[in-house]
Parts: structure tokens; C-alpha cells; sequence
């Protein structure tokens, strides 16, 4: 993501190789000519007769009432890569109310730090740490905010019981003991938190009577669950990122510092950009593995990576982990967005004895790098039926002056041959993202047309870049929104008011108008997409460094009367089965109207370190009515039809009755 300490930035296809093309020795990243994507692709006026857009996103910040303040280590210029990562908000129905509520992650600083050297009982070794003060100068905290029914939302943390001041990244929520309510795993930098729903409004923090806490001196980032066993009960992969501790001891060392120094006082400042001092990473620091938990029979976890191959010779740096069978084996598979290294496609296979073993294979399937052929700093990422063929696609973004990749899944020789994929994110909207700094992502239906469209939140890791001219980027940046216009070509237009700005001379801008909403310029992380107001429209929890988030509101160009939703359009589908994998992560649906057909994957852990909204919301343009095809999780691969269901209602779709049940939501106008 960041600079290497050998010569420069390690970041986009470019900046990670430490090619001269652009950068030379850490020079103008800007470029032309061959192999930059700002000065190739689709012409800029493909869609100038093209129809007004429909998508609208309102900014609705000031009156939701959403102050959660980030504290992403120090504001404005950073020392230390961890500094540099934000929080994943996470979209749930905590209090089972049908409106969905949010998990909002904190950080931290490093005042409230001392680094030590302490024994580890892993190696017998003593290593550098990171320990909290008994006394913290700062206190931050998770937070949870209810929503109200009325356009607003409440802050309840300490109603809930939720007090977690650990450096905190990416939230998780699930039903962990299949009770009926969802549990929330919060990946943290030092030992994580798993908030058990209590029933009554509360949390109980049970990740280290489960053995899912970790240890003290990992970063993890995400988790993803699933039955990857298939035994009926949840399972926990975290990823994790680095060792800050050792890069922070290895420069106290370096700039001859006494044992003891406050952590604040150690510069981070050992490598260059752009000829400037910045801090390192991610290559050259110090990976840290990951950590596959099975759900036991008593609702303990065991830690099964080694036994189940999910360990490499080197750890990585992970920052987006999702679960999805991509290749509709009935297995669960696991893949990882490692930030500025290849990577990973964990294949689960099954021996004769049913032994469980993965192995990577996202070399052979295409999706170990982009079609440039170097490791790219992966961020977040998507899992999506994007070209609506059937086949669940993969939608990576990156660092700047790079493009992301959109991995298309294909078979050889048809629907019966093996997966493969291919990377069109260069040729699909690579010159429109080239200079943007992307991560939080998400493909849905944001005109409830019948096709995905895409929302790429934008922000830089260094504030210094506003220092530089004609870098075609900065350190607050616009966010990105591109609508489907075809989605069997992957043809898509930018809108909203990057596109604006960006319009060729003499462009009717006026059709790209997509609302105020993307004329909000910030340094951000994360994009949490949910319709928390139940109207059928999609909506979208932006997360900031270093201030509260955006809250921005999915609407049409004409809104229906007030407190209806729109009866056309669209449906939404949750998913039930008994068991402890009570929603069936893991599985898939397609839905079908008349001339269209679209999959889906059934899982939590999307966009960047957090989690979207846990029904899934299915555009159906014109259709008054769709049929859907559940294939529910496990080896055999059973599956259940529902037809007749009406649009604009949301639909739970039970796998031991066979039927389908509407559920009323309360809908409610938001001024």
C-alpha cells in the first residue's frame, strides 16, 4: 500500500514493482503514453447520447445523526502504516426491529501504547510489543447506533454494554450460536472482540471463552464465516495484516533510541516518496498469517490452519477475506486481498477419507495478479454476478495511478468445464479510476433496472500528496459511481460529480447529475451499503479517516408518496435453514423474471473490513413478480425454487418448509 524501503512507494502494478515508467526515483506518478491507463480505454464521450442517469444518492450526514469520529492514529500526516487503514462499518438488525442498525469500529493512538519486550509462549521468545497503558491519555471506543424508525440514529453503546478501546478494524455480524440473533466478531490490532447478542439489547464479549480472541500481538483486519466443514455450525477465517510492533522496535533501534521511548516519539519516517520522508510498507514489514477457526460441537473453536493447509511458507498482508464455492463443488472457498502481494485462492478439496485441504490456486485460475502480470495492492473487494452469465465474478480495487481489477469467471469449454478467470478492469473503467486511491466497493442495483452498478470509495494514504502538482489525485478525493448500461459487454458509465468534473468539453454534464451525495470529498475507507430505510432503494454508510462518516441516501428521480416503498422494481431475500448456519452463508440464489437472470453469493464479509446489509436487495427493472433458485450450502448441492414472488416486498425463504414467507418492514420517508 505504501512505500518500500528499498527506492520508493510499493503500491499500484507500477508503484509495487518500482517500475521507472512513472515514478522513476520517486518522481511524477502521473505519466502518458503506453501502459497508463489515464491516456487509453474507452473514449470520454462513448455515452453522450445516452439517457439522463436515474441513480441518486442524497447526503443526509448532518440530520442522521451518525458523530461517530474516527481515530485512525494521529490526524492529518501519518507515521506508521496502521495509522493508515480506517475502520469496516457493519450493517445489522441488532434488536430485531426489522430496521437495521450499525457497528461502527474505532481506532486508536499510540499514546496509549508503550512498546516492550515481552515473552511470547508461541516461540519462547521474547519480541517486541505493543502494551496498553494502565492509564490510557485518550479513551476510544466501538460504536453502536440504533436506527429509529425516522431518519435518524442514536448512539446506544453503553446501553448495549459494548466497551471495547482496542485499535479496532473491521466488524463481522453473524449468528454465532444460531439462536435466533446476530453476534458481532470485531477484528482488532491485539485481541479480538466476540460480542454475543444477549437477547435483550446487550453484548457479552465471548471470544476468549470460544478460543476466537487470537493473539495479542497480531493486526487483524477482517473475518469471513461460513460451514466450511459442512458439519452445520459457523466457522471464523481472520485475516491479518503485519507486526507494527516489530517496524516500531526496528526504528527505535535504528535512530539510536533509549528502551522506554514514548512510541510517539519514533519517527516512522524511513522511506521516500516522491523525494519526500514516508513511513514503510507494506513490503518489507513483517506479514502476519492468518487464522482458519472451526466451530466445535459445544460452540468452542479450534484453530485448524496448519491442518487444513490454510498456512503459507510467508505471511501476507490481508485486508479483505471473503468466503464464496467458486467453482459450485459444494465446497466453501476462501479468497484473500492481500495488500501489494499476490493473492490468495484457497481451494478446498476433500481426500477419500473426507480430510479437509486447501490449497492455493489463484495462479492457475488467473487471479493471483492483475492481467499486467505484477502483484497489485489490493484493497477491498466484491463477489458478484457482474456479467450475469451465472458465474460469480471478482471485483478487486487498488491504489492509485493503477486500475482495479474486475476478474470475469469463466469455463473451459462451457457451463461443464473448469473455472478460469479474466481480468477486464483496464479495459472496462480503468481510465476513469486510474488516478483514484480506492477501497470499500460495492455492485448493486442502484436504479433497481435489472443490472449492477458499482460505488468505489476513494482516499489517499498520504496527506503530502496535496503538496504535489499535476499528480492528478489527492489526499480527499471524490468517491466513484458507475452505472451499468450493458452488463452482458461490461459496458458502464461514470456519473455523479467525478464524472462532472472530469467531462469532456462541450458534454451535457447534466445527464451524469447523480446527486449531491457524490459531490462529497473526503479521505475514505470503507463503503457500507444497506437500505436502511427499507424503501427499496440501496444506501450507503461512507467511513472516514479521522472524521465521522457520510451517510448517503439511495433515491429515484420521483419518490413515491411518503412512508410507501416502491411496489415495482425490486425484492429482497433472506435465507433459513436449521441447523447452526441458520442463513445459509455459503450458499447461492438466482432470481428470474422475464429476459433476465441474475446470482448471487449468500455471505457477510464484503467491500473493505466490514459488512453490507445482511438481505439482499435484487433490482427487477419493470417485473411485478421473479422466482428464485436457492442452491443451499453443502457437498450435495441441494437446491429449492420459490415462485410467484411479488416485487417490493422482502421474502424469507425457508429450506425445510419450501416456502416462501413475506416480512413486513417499516418504511419511513427520511427528510
Amino acid at each position: 500500500m505504501t512505500c518500500s524501503r528499498t527506492f520508493l512507494l510499493v503500491s499500484s502494478v507500477l508503484l509495487l514493482a518500482g517500475l521507472p515508467v512513472l515514478l522513476g526515483s520517486c518522481g511524477d506518478e502521473g505519466g502518458s503514453g503506453k501502459g497508463n491507463p489515464a491516456a487509453e480505454g474507452v473514449e470520454a464521450d462513448r455515452w453522450k447520447d445516452a439517457p439522463a442517469t436515474k441513480m441518486r444518492l442524497r447526503d443526509v450526514t448532518a440530520t442522521a445523526g451518525i458523530t461517530a469520529l474516527n481515530h485512525s492514529g494521529r490526524a492529518g500526516l501519518k507515521e506508521f502504516l496502521i495509522e493508515a487503514v480506517g475502520p469496516g462499518a457493519a450493517w445489522f438488525d441488532y434488536d430485531g426491529d426489522h430496521l437495521l442498525d450499525v457497528y461502527i469500529p474505532d481506532g486508536d493512538v499510540f499514546s496509549n501504547y508503550q512498546l516492550k519486550a515481552v515473552d511470547d509462549p508461541d516461540t519462547g521468545r521474547t519480541r517486541p510489543a505493543l502494551v496498553e497503558n494502565e492509564s490510557r491519555k485518550e479513551s476510544f471506543l466501538d460504536s453502536l447506533w440504533r436506527n429509529n424508525g425516522d431518519g435518524t440514529f442514536t448512539d446506544v453503546t453503553t446501553k448495549a454494554g459494548i466497551f471495547d478501546e482496542r485499535w479496532s478494524f473491521g466488524a463481522t455480524p453473524f449468528d454465532v450460536d444460531a439462536d435466533g440473533d446476530q453476534d458481532v466478531f470485531v477484528a482488532n490490532y491485539g485481541v479480538n472482540r466476540l460480542w454475543r447478542n444477549n437477547g435483550d439489547g446487550t453484548f457479552t464479549d465471548v471470544a476468549e471463552a470460544l478460543g476466537v480472541a487470537g493473539s495479542p500481538f497480531d493486526w487483524s483486519t477482517c473475518a469471513a464465516v461460513g460451514d466450511v466443514d459442512d458439519d452445520g455450525r459457523l466457522d471464523i477465517y481472520v485475516a491479518a495484516y503485519s507486526d507494527p510492533a516489530a517496524e516500531i522496535d526496528r526504528l527505535r533501534v535504528k535512530q539510536g533510541l533509549p528502551a522506554g521511548t514514548p512510541v510517539e516519539s519514533i519517527s516512522g519516517r524511513d522511506c521516500k516518496w516522491r523525494a519526500i520522508q514516508a513511513y514503510c510498507g507494506p513490503i518489507g514489514l513483517k506479514g502476519q498469517h492468518d487464522t482458519m477457526y472451526r466451530q466445535r460441537e459445544d460452540g468452542t473453536f479450534e484453530d485448524v490452519t496448519d491442518r487444513w493447509g490454510l498456512r503459507p511458507r510467508i505471511g501476507k498482508y490481508a485486508f479483505t477475506t471473503l468466503m464464496f464455492d467458486f467453482n459450485d463443488d459444494g465446497l466453501l472457498d476462501i479468497y484473500v486481498a492481500n495488500d501489494s502481494e499476490e493473492n490468495f485462492m484457497w481451494q478446498q478439496e476433500r481426500g477419500a477419507d473426507g480430510r479437509i485441504l486447501f490449497r492455493d490456486t489463484s495462479d492457475t485460475l488467473g487471479i493471483k495478479v492483475g492481467q499486467q502480470t505484477s502483484a497489485q495492492a489490493s484493497m477491498g473487494m466484491s463477489v458478484s454476478d457482474i456479467d450475469q452469465d451465472g458465474r460469480l465474478d471478482i471485483f478487486i480495487t487498488n491504489f492509485s495511478h493503477d486500475y482495479n481489477n474486475l476478474y470475469i469467471a469463466k469455463r473451459v469449454g462451457g457451463d461443464g468445464g473448469a473455472v478460469y478467470y479474466k481480468d477486464r478492469g483496464l479495459q472496462t473503467m480503468g481510465q476513469q479510476v486510474y488516478y483514484d486511491l480506492s477501497w470499500g466497493c460495492g455492485w448493486y442495483d442502484f436504479d433497481n433496472d435489472g443490472d449492477l452498478d458499482l460505488y468505489v470509495a476513494n482516499g489517499h494514504v498520504y496527506k503530502e500528496i496535496d503538496i504535489f502538482e499535476k499528480t492528478g489525485t489527492s489526499y480527499d478525493q471524490l468517491n466513484a459511481f458507475f452505472e451499468n448500461m450493458d452488463a452482458r459487454s461490461l459496458a458502464f458509465r461514470e456519473v455523479g460529480a467525478k464524472a462532472q468534473r472530469n467531462a469532456p468539453a462541450g458534454a451535457d454534464t447534466t445527464k451524469l447529475d447523480a446527486g449531491d451525495g457524490t459531490a462529497v470529498a473526503g479521505c475514505s475507507r470503507q463503503a457500507a451499503f444497506a437500505d436502511w430505510n427499507n424503501d427499496g432503494r440501496m444506501d450507503i454508510l461512507v467511513m472516514n479517516m479521522n472524521t465521522p462518516p457520510t451517510v448517503l441516501l439511495g433515491e429515484g428521480p420521483a419518490r413515491e408518496p411518503d412512508g410507501a416503498a416502491s411496489d415495482a422494481g425490486w425484492a429482497k431475500f433472506s435465507f433459513r435453514q436449521a441447523g447452526g448456519n441458520r442463513e445459509a452463508l455459503g450458499g447461492s440464489f438466482t432470481v428470474e423474471t422475464p429476459g433476465l437472470n441474475q446470482r448471487f453469493a449468500i455471505n457477510r464479509q464484503q467491500s473493505f473490513l466490514g459488512c453490507d446489509d445482511p438481505r439482499a436487495h435484487v433490482g427487477l427493472g419493470a417485473a411485478q413478480t421473479c422466482s428464485a433458485t436457492v442452491v443451499w450450502p453443502g457437498r450435495d448441492r441441494q437446491s429449492t425454487t420459490y415462485a410467484g414472488l411479488t416485487a417490493g416486498r422482502h421474502w424469507i425463504l425457508d429450506r425445510e418448509s419450501g416456502q416462501a414467507t413475506e416480512e413486513a418492514l417499516p418504511t419511513f420517508r427520511v427528510p
